[in-house]
């Protein structure tokens, strides 16, 4: 990996798990404080390649006053994932959340969920564009876990498998719908 495609991926990491610990603790949702947790462990082995990378490419004071710069990024952004896996600790720790934060996260008009296809899915094979999802539940695909790798931000081009996890943002009632569509229980929800 080169320090762009590093920076790309600790970027989509920082956006992500914020979203993911707030709703780990409105979901009281284990699972979803476990990718938390994947995201933050993943953050720090991008910050040790990029120190790595900085160290090895410093030959001069100059060169290291510019790398400086990258390493404070790349520092504030596994303080972010750190803060995130804070957040979802709640849960792991199994702490009563106090009302006000519950309210709180009520409140918010988007919510993140964690949503499998199972193999008799109608969404098996599909091209995202081609399952209509978004404009049929509302529900937004913002990462895919297939095994280990993810996929940030996945285009419409990406093909949709048994056993991804998808991570998406809507709403509660889009939610509900999309876990029957890939779930198998709908077989038709496209126009």
């Amino acid at each position: 990996m080169n320090v762009k495609d590093i920076f790309t991926e600790m970027k989509d990491i920082s956006e992500l798990v914020l979203d993911l610990a707030y709703s780990s603790v409105f979901f009281d949702n284990d699972e979803i404080a476990e990718e938390v947790h994947e995201l933050e462990e993943r953050m720090g082995e991008l910050n040790y390649k990029i120190k790595t990378i900085a160290m090895l490419a410093a030959r001069t004071k100059e060169d290291a006053e510019n790398i400086s710069e990258i390493l404070e990024v790349a520092s504030a952004s596994e303080d972010i994932a750190n803060a995130a896996g804070d957040i979802s600790n709640i849960i792991k720790r199994d702490f009563k959340i106090h009302p006000v934060i519950l309210q709180a996260l009520r409140e918010a008009e988007e919510k993140i969920a964690r949503v499998v296809i199972k193999n008799n899915s109608k969404l098996v094979g599909l091209k995202i564009k081609e399952s209509e999802l978004a404009t049929a539940t509302g529900e937004y695909i913002i990462s895919i876990k297939r095994g280990k790798k993810r996929i940030y931000n996945p285009d419409k081009e990406a093909v949709l498998k048994e056993g991804d996890i998808l991570l998406v943002r809507g709403t509660e009632e889009g939610e509900k719908l999309l876990r029957k569509i890939c779930s198998g229980e709908i077989d038709e929800w496209r126009n």
